[in-house]
């Protein structure tokens, strides 16, 4: 859902309401008022604070829709079990404000400037708040999200699956927000079954398989006829790499299948920041998922999509392969493709290459300070409740999106799981998820191991990080820039244009205050690439 805008869309809920593309869906969003932005809210009181009855808090809890109805209903199910239940009991009403997903970090930023911030709200934190290089103490005095320790209990962090937290403690020196999506990615691809056997491959991958076996895959494929439509071999959507930070998910991710588990970077005991997105495993994921296909003519035009608008061709049958996140099978599992789910091709065709750490937990709900206008006591009685293991599953069961609570997946196993679920594989890819976040103790160990200079946060976690808010966008605009020029350029060169993206963001870092660069990082294989499979 995701990171990616950072993420991936990771990180964000990005496919489609029943037929309707989200592209579409943010269009009719738009012109048709799904919700009020920023100077249209609350009553002169602080969307944070008290509604106008005078009796009890009403508290705004913003969000954007949800990619399909399952998720939106139940959603709004658990809002109001929290206004009948808890809510009332505690004189706390929750009301939803849905934006556009393409206004809502926008809305939100307006929001907070004017000190007049909901209540509560998801968002990317990553983008309402620029961490690098500053404490803990200047993040709680400036950023608008309020730090949560004080407001959950051990029993309540013990729920989910612990590297949910070490993401946000890498970052903000502690804990800002409550994950409600598992963003993990355990290295799923999408198949279309009957594009797959019209090319005469036999069997589908059940553990994992090669670069090889993979390219050798989609030069079959492509080209073949399946009710009445012509298959692209691979689906690629290159047209937001740099607008919305999308490149990560190209770069990092399928760096991982090639044996690398810190992708653009790392920050070091001295603290300064060393870069190694120009390195041997990001070229070669590039090449064998991405540049070769491409390069050969294998794909779609990755110029015409986003990265989560390429769900909408292979829904409609016309991609045969499509590398992408765990919330994508659930708009596939409503549309006629006849499709499967299969492991990531890794470099060397190994079953632990680390491919299952390959994502951050970048998409939270969010409790915003009281200076911005918020309400943190009242909000976090909400978030608790939204995001509790009984509600998750719950949740689950309803949207069949994957969730980071690990006792809300042992419900799964234990109570069963709803027919939807079923029919969109929610629970095989929660088996997946739970094996991802397993592998993540012995990935950190092998990160250590590899990078002794690598600094720890105080819970002994690797920073895995590298700034990439410096600049107003121009880390975004070098990296997915390079990428997109790859496409136009037939995919000439990438260990060239990668190295010079990463150059790029190399020098913003080094002239941004407060912030230090391994000077001697900047360059292709420098450091040398420690990758290879997990031991």
């Amino acid at each position: 859902m995701p990171r990616n805008d950072r993420g991936t869309p990771a990180n964000s809920h990005s496919s489609s309401t029943g037929s309707v593309s989200r592209r579409n869906w943010l269009r009719i969003a738009s012109t048709g008022g799904v919700a009020a932005l920023a100077g249209c809210m609350g009553g002169g009181n602080g969307s944070g604070g008290n509604g106008g009855s005078g009796k009890g808090t009403t508290i705004e809890y913003w969000r954007w829709p949800h990619s399909t109805e399952p998720s939106n209903k139940g959603e709004d199910q658990i809002v109001k079990a929290f206004n009948k239940g808890p809510g009332a009991e505690k004189n706390i009403r929750v009301k939803q404000v849905k934006n556009p997903f393409g206004d809502h970090n926008q809305a939100l930023r307006t929001a907070i400037g004017g000190n007049d911030a909901p209540a509560i709200a998801w968002s990317f934190p990553d983008q309402l708040y620029d961490y690098s290089g500053k404490s803990r103490s200047q993040i709680e005095k400036n950023a608008p999200f309020a730090f949560i320790e004080d407001y959950i209990s051990d029993d309540f962090r013990n729920q989910f699956y612990e590297p949910v937290w070490h993401w946000q403690e890498q970052r903000f020196k502690g804990l800002i927000g409550v994950p409600f999506i598992a963003g993990f990615d355990p290295g799923l691809m999408y198949v279309n079954v009957d594009a797959w056997k019209a090319a005469g491959l036999g069997d589908l991958p059940k553990e994992s398989w090669s670069y090889e076996e993979y390219l050798a895959a989609a030069k079959k494929i492509n080209g073949v006829k399946i009710n009445g439509s012509t298959v692209n071999g691979v689906g690629v959507g290159l047209s937001d790499a740099a607008s919305a930070a999308q490149w990560d998910t190209f770069l990092t991710q399928f760096s991982r299948t090639s044996g690398s588990l810190i992708g653009e970077g790392y920050q070091n005991k001295d603290d300064e920041y060393v870069m190694t997105l120009a390195s041997d495993p990001e070229v070669n994921g590039w090449n064998a998922y991405i540049g070769t296909p491409m390069k050969n003519g294998w794909t779609n035009n990755p110029g015409a999509y986003t990265r989560d608008g390429i769900q909408d061709p292979f829904s409609a049958g016309q991609i045969g392969l499509l590398p992408h996140a765990t919330f994508s099978r659930v708009e596939f599992s409503q549309e006629d493709v006849n499709f499967d789910i299969i492991p990531f091709p890794t470099k060397n065709g190994e079953k632990n290459y680390g491919v299952y750490a390959a994502s951050g937990m970048n998409v939270t709900f969010n409790a915003f300070r009281k200076e911005v206008g918020g309400n943190p006591k009242a909000a976090m009685e909400f978030i608790k409740f939204r995001n509790n293991a009984q509600n998750q599953y719950k949740w689950f069961n309803t949207s069949s999106q994957s969730v980071p609570n690990k006792e809300a997946y042992k419900l799964m196993q234990k109570k069963g799981v709803s027919d939807f679920v079923k029919q969109s594989r929610g629970l095989e890819v929660m088996d997946r998820v739970d094996e991802a976040f397993k592998q993540y103790i012995n990935q950190q160990k092998a990160i250590k191991s590899r990078y002794p200079d690598i600094k720890l946060t105080e819970a002994g976690t690797p920073i895995t990080t590298v700034p990439t808010s410096i600049g107003s966008g121009r880390v975004h605009d070098a990296v997915g820039g390079a990428l997109q020029r790859l496409h136009q350029n037939n995919n000439a060169n990438p260990k060239e244009a990668i190295t010079k993206a990463e150059e790029e963001w190399a020098s913003l870092i080094a002239n941004a205050p407060d912030l230090k660069l391994a000077k001697s990082s900047s360059g292709y294989n420098k450091p040398k690439p420690q990758a290879g499979t997990l031991k």
